[in-house]
Formats: structure tokens, sequence, C-alpha cells
């Protein structure tokens, strides 16, 4: 073995007994991300459930009454039938106890029965828009598909008073006093979902999550390796080692990146074999991918470290970066909704890629090529950080 490699063996086994000597160490690579895991899987998800709804029924028909009796038994809402005026919606809005009113007018069952448009008014918390446009959207397929059974009834009905019979039916059916069904709509469509067929949130996040938490347990790890050496003492001692700058970075490399396959394949784990997740493609590529997220990562958390003097500066710079990070990553919002220009700058951002391959490799299948375009842009960034990292450090040695 060369002195160079043994020099950085020495380096990685001193990191290596740091982290792994110390109990609360050891526990921080374990207990932080099954909790976030847990927490977060549950959490992070933009279904909405158990939503409050109040339903202020000013109608006394049967139309009315139907269609409230629909909203009140969706499994989306925690809905309540009231009767009266408006002032209960509008305080229940203001306080946020719901998300919102429907208001049937009481004329509803009667234009209906003239064959009139009959309006129901929706009044959604605004403040909240991106839940109120999918509770929105729960509440008029409700009120779409009942105005379709009511549409067949109705014709059902003027057909049989002039005894005629609708198309594909038999008439002796009307003869004998049995209603018929409504009728089948000209226009239909059958949705299928690719890739997650019952639309499992949790198909979605685990995957995301284990490219965020990795983010968040590596970069911790790195921009703190050096702060501590500098809090502690060490860092003087460790410079009039035969070490190089290089040398130092590559030693405090490679225990990081090592630390972040066990967090992932950790986190693989627990989404598997407890959450359910399907994995349809290759493991060998989802474990390439995860050490070039980490290397990519890595530089980062080197470079944070190597202009911070304590562990405290480490942690809030490592908080700098990460929320950006996470919020430009595509996780909680779609890239393409961003202006161009930023969609160009988060081509920068290693999160943004690792999301495209974690989801990919997850439940697409993505191939080799696949892969690798969204993955050679991790090892440039990479480098790059890697490279004004040992920059910056030696800069401070000067």
């Amino acid at each position: 073995m060369t002195a160079l490699l043994l020099r950085i063996r020495t380096l990685i086994v001193k990191e290596f007994l740091i982290i792994l000597r110390d109990p609360s160490g050891r526990a921080m690579l374990v207990v932080p991300p099954i909790i976030q895991l847990v927490l977060f899987a549950y959490a992070v998800t933009l279904e909405v459930s158990n939503v409050g709804v109040v339903v202020l029924n000013q109608d006394s028909g049967r139309h009315g009454t139907e269609v409230a009796a629909r909203i009140e038994a969706s499994p989306y809402f925690l809905a309540s039938v009231e009767r009266g005026g408006f002032q209960n919606i509008r305080i229940s809005l203001e306080n946020q106890k719901i998300l919102m009113g429907v208001v049937i007018p009481r004329d509803f069952s009667s234009r209906l029965e003239k064959g009139t448009a009959a309006p129901i008014q929706v009044v959604s918390d605004g403040r909240r828009s991106n839940s109120a446009q999918i509770v929105t959207a729960y509440l008029t397929e409700i009120v779409a598909q009942y105005s379709l059974e009511l549409a067949g009834r109705l014709e059902a009905g003027r057909l049989s008073a002039r005894g005629q019979s609708l198309p594909g039916q038999n008439s002796s059916s009307l003869v004998h006093g049995v209603p018929p069904p409504p009728p089948t709509p000209p226009v239909s469509f059958s949705a299928r979902h690719w890739f997650n067929p019952n639309l499992v949130y949790v198909w979605t996040i685990i995957p995301s999550l284990m490219a965020i938490i990795t983010l968040l347990m590596t970069l911790n790890l790195s921009a703190m390796s050096l702060a501590r050496e500098k809090e502690m003492g060490t860092f003087e001692q460790l410079l009039v080692t035969p070490l190089t700058p290089a040398e130092i970075i590559v030693g405090k490399l490679v225990p990081a990146m090592v630390v972040a396959a066990f967090e992932s394949l950790l986190i693989y784990s627990l989404g598997r074999f407890f959450y359910g997740v399907p994995m349809r493609g290759s493991f060998p590529l989802l474990l390439g991918s995860i050490v070039l997220f980490s290397f990519s990562i890595i530089g980062f958390g080197l470079f944070i470290s190597s202009i911070v003097k304590t562990q405290q500066q480490a942690i809030v710079g490592s908080f700098m970066f990460m929320v950006p990070c996470v919020a430009l990553s595509g996780f909680a919002a779609p890239v393409e909704n961003m202006p161009a220009w930023l969609q160009q700058a988060v081509v920068l951002n290693p999160l943004k890629h690792a999301l495209v391959i974690m989801k990919g490799v997850f439940l697409k299948d993505m191939p080799a090529g696949e892969v690798w375009l969204n993955g050679w842009p991790l090892l440039v960034i990479g480098i790059a950080a890697l490279l004004f990292s040992g920059w910056m450090f030696r800069k401070n040695l000067g």
C-alpha cells in the first residue's frame, strides 16, 4: 500500500471511529431517519380527506335532500347538513373550522322539476387554495353524477308518459310499470393510472423521502466534519500531519458516502417491506444513483464546513442550503410550473435530478440510459462542488 493510500485510510478510520464510538452519534444514524420516514410518509401528502364541509340545505324538496345526503356520505368529507342562514358558514370559514360551505337554494328542487338549471353555491377558504380546488373537484363529481342520473330518470318519465321506450330498452318494462335504468351517456371515458393504479400516495412519497432524508443526514454529517475539528481544537493537529488538503477532503468524503448509502438502504428497506412500495426497476441502478447523489451533496457539505468555524454555524449553513434545495426540487410543486429562468437555475439543484431517478427506478423501471441522463449532472455538480470546497479550504489555510 502506498503512503498516499495509507494516509487516507488512516483518516477514514479516524472518521468512522468518531461517528461510531459515540452512542448518541450511532443513534443519530438510525433513529432520526426512521422517525422522519414514519411521520413524513403520512403527514407530507397532497391528498385531501376528512375535510370539514357544511351543507346549508335551504330546499325542502327531495332533490336538495338527496344531494346533501350524497355529500354527507362521501368518504372525503366530514360534512354536516344544516338549515337556516349563511351565518354559520361564514363564522366557520373565518375560524378555519371548515374548508368549504355548500348552499342549496330554496328553489333547487322546483327548478329541477321544471327542467331548468339549478345552481348550487360553493364558498371555499381561499387561504388554502390548493385544497379548495381539490375539494371543489370532488363536489363537482358528486353533483355531476347526480345530474346525470336525474336526467336519465326525467327522460324515462317523459317517454313513459308517451308510451315509448329508451333506445336499447324493452318497452314491456314500461308497460308493467318497471322504471327503466338511466340512459348510457353519449360520451364516457375510462381512466387508467400507470405506475400507480390505485393512486396510493405513499408509493410516490417514499422514493422522494428516500432522497430528501439522505440529503438531510448527509449534508449535516459532511458540513460538521471540519467544523467539529475546528471547535474541538483538533483541526491544527490535522494540519501538521503529512495529509494534504486534497487528502483531507477525500478522507472526509468516503465516510460520508458510506453513511449516505446506509441511510438510503435503511429507508429503502422500510419503504419496501413496511409500506409495501413496489420496486420495479434495477436495484444496482438505484444504488449507483444514490452514490452519485450523495457525492454531489457531500461536496456542498464540505464547502459549508470549510467556511464556518463552529458546528452551530455549520447547522445554519446546512439549513440555508437545504430549504431552497427541497423547495425548488419539484417535490412540492412541479418544476414545469416555475418561471422559465428558474427552471434553468434548478438544473444546479442535485435533489431535482435525484427525485426523477428515485421515482423512475422505483415505479417505472427506468432504463439505464434514462438514469444516466439524469445522473451525469449529479457527477458534474459533485466534482464542481468538491473542487470549490478544496479551493476554499486552501484559501482559509493561507
